[in-house]
């Protein structure tokens, strides 16, 4: 059928514009046997070799236009040149499934004949021609019918032995491919099962370490629980005894401080009383009277040496204007009262000059004090 969209068709024509010859290969199995297909097409003609793989044995045939459109005109399905070469190579290329390959013996094909017709089936003698002879049949499955189209075959031998050496190169060829695939197959296998086994590990690894930290989440979880129930009691505790002792009659609380103050009175009545200050604190008190004194005598006991026995020369008595301030006097006063109420029965008045001295001392008695502090 020249109209099917399923089979592919040369455009501009089937095969009109081919020049040269184009050649397609691909390798089939029949009956369990590796097969190489050959086809050239070219514009009139058509050339078709197979090839046994194991055997070397070859069929070929040579087939012009003419031939093979009396050969689809005889099966009752008439089909161009073109048409019937591009159906043969989408059945090659396996491209549409209109389409099919089939080889045959002359044996299988006339058996194919006669069950058309009913038949029965005589297998030619092994000394005919035909006996040799293979047969490539088209097969096209239309919606309800099966078409075959045969090329007959005639057997040309088997292959020389550069074509047998060409052969075995090749597959020796496709047998180290096949073994680099099979050691890279195994290579990406060992890979895969090393990744595995790593995170198979790493897995039980995380396991351990989560079931670890698990136990110890619930071992603390479960002393939390415990502190929160003591905390809970003892709260509990609290508010009890804090509602008790609202609730209860006491003592009233002027009585509880009165109580406090006198514990605090007795605690500080049973203080230990205070240890004086070391003498070496503070500097000793100056007595400007008993240093007027001494200097007094010693100024006489020279005068006595220098100039011979005398007496105690008269003291003129101290007059009022002799003394500024009342606040000295008092002042010498209590200086002289630490040395003996005796000292003044009998020193009833003093000299300007004593006065001066005292003074004086007292002076330096003060500034003597105000470098000490």
């Amino acid at each position: 059928d020249p109209t099917n969209p399923k089979l592919p068709v040369a455009p501009g024509g089937p095969l009109a514009t081919m020049e040269e010859p184009r050649r397609l290969q691909a390798n089939c199995f029949f009956r369990g046997k590796e097969h190489s297909i050959q086809l050239s097409v070219s514009q009139a003609a058509l050339e078709v070799e197979v090839e046994e793989r194991r055997s070397t044995k070859r069929w070929r045939g040579h087939f012009d236009a003419a031939s093979v459109e009396d050969l689809t005109r005889k099966t009752g399905n008439f089909k161009q040149f073109g048409i019937f070469c591009s159906m043969l190579e989408a059945a090659l290329m396996k491209s549409s499934e209109a389409v099919s390959l089939e080889l045959l013996t002359y044996g299988d094909l006339e058996a194919l004949r006669c069950c058309k017709v009913g038949m029965a089936t005589r297998p030619p003698p092994s000394t005919s021609p035909l006996s040799s002879k293979r047969y490539l049949i088209l097969v096209y499955c239309v919606e309800f019918d099966r078409i075959h189209y045969p090329l007959p075959l005639p057997y040309i031998g088997e292959a020389d032995v550069a074509a047998l050496r060409r052969l075995v190169q090749e597959q020796q060829d496709e047998l180290a491919q096949l073994r680099d695939e099979l050691r890279r197959a195994q290579q990406e296998v060992w890979r895969l099962e090393d990744e595995r086994l790593r995170d198979k590990a790493w897995h039980q690894q995380e396991q351990r370490r989560m079931t670890k930290e698990l136990t110890e989440v619930k071992a603390a979880e479960k002393m939390l629980r415990a502190h929160v129930k003591t905390l809970t009691a003892e709260l509990a505790v609290c508010r009890k005894g804090r509602s008790t002792s609202a609730t209860a009659p006491g003592c009233p609380r002027d009585h509880h401080r009165s109580n406090s103050r006198d514990s605090r009175s007795s605690s500080q009545s049973r203080l230990p009383p205070r240890s004086p200050s070391p003498a070496g604190s503070r500097p000793p008190r100056f007595n400007p009277t008993a240093f007027v004194r001494s200097r007094e005598q010693r100024r006489q006991e020279a005068e006595l040496r220098s100039r011979g026995l005398r007496g105690p020369s008269t003291r003129s008595p101290l007059s009022a204007s002799s003394c500024n301030s009342t606040s000295v006097a008092s002042h010498l006063d209590r200086g002289c009262k630490q040395h003996g109420k005796e000292n003044l029965g009998t020193e009833p008045s003093a000299t300007l000059s004593e006065i001066d001295a005292r003074l004086q001392a007292l002076q330096a008695y003060i500034s003597t004090l105000g470098t000490h502090m």
